[in-house]
């Protein structure tokens, strides 16, 4: 038994100063961060938090490409969210890791086997979905279940009903 995969897709980090954040991790590494850019708004990508429609536009990510991971950083904006929640409560740190796998749902059961919650968040982005469950009880840290899915279809239902991703529980 397992998720199915051992490919990482990245490892998410909150900061509160992005720009600084990036800075020092290029300073660090000797590499060149990707340049910073804000969450899409809920009309372009779907997303659920606790079974609600949110709009997280107001975050902001930066990335650095390693070898073998991506490393994502986190600048959550001033509405309520997973990260903006995450980072009030526990502070600056790594968020969640996250993994790519071929089939979400068997890589959610083992989760769930393990004790770990159905997903609390999950977005639809045209290229994937992903699931952001909260494991830290069992594994340390939250995990992100990514696929991908050609979600271009589901969005326009999503944003009609947004009732529809509740299968996604499932």
């Amino acid at each position: 038994m397992s998720i199915g995969t051992t490919k990482l897709c990245h490892i998410a980090v909150l900061v509160r100063d992005l720009d600084k954040a990036l800075r020092n991790w290029e300073q660090l590494l000797g590499l060149k961060a990707g340049e910073p850019f804000n969450l899409p708004p809920a009309s372009e990508v779907p997303v659920f938090t606790n079974g609600e429609l949110g709009d997280y536009a107001d975050c902001r990510l930066g990335t650095i490409q390693l070898e073998n991971c991506l490393l994502e950083f986190v600048q959550p904006g001033s509405k309520p969210g997973p990260w903006k929640d995450k980072l009030d409560r526990d502070g600056e740190g790594v968020q969640h890791i996250s993994f790519i796998v071929p089939d979400r749902k068997k890589a959610l059961d083992e989760l769930r086997d393990l004790g770990a919650p159905a997903p609390y968040h999950i977005g639809y982005w045209p290229g994937g979905t992903y699931s952001f469950t909260d494991s830290a009880a069992q594994l340390g840290v939250e995990i992100n279940i990514k696929t991908n899915d050609d979600n271009t279809a589901k969005k326009a239902l999503l944003l009609r009903d947004p009732d529809i991703h509740k299968q996604d529980l499932l």
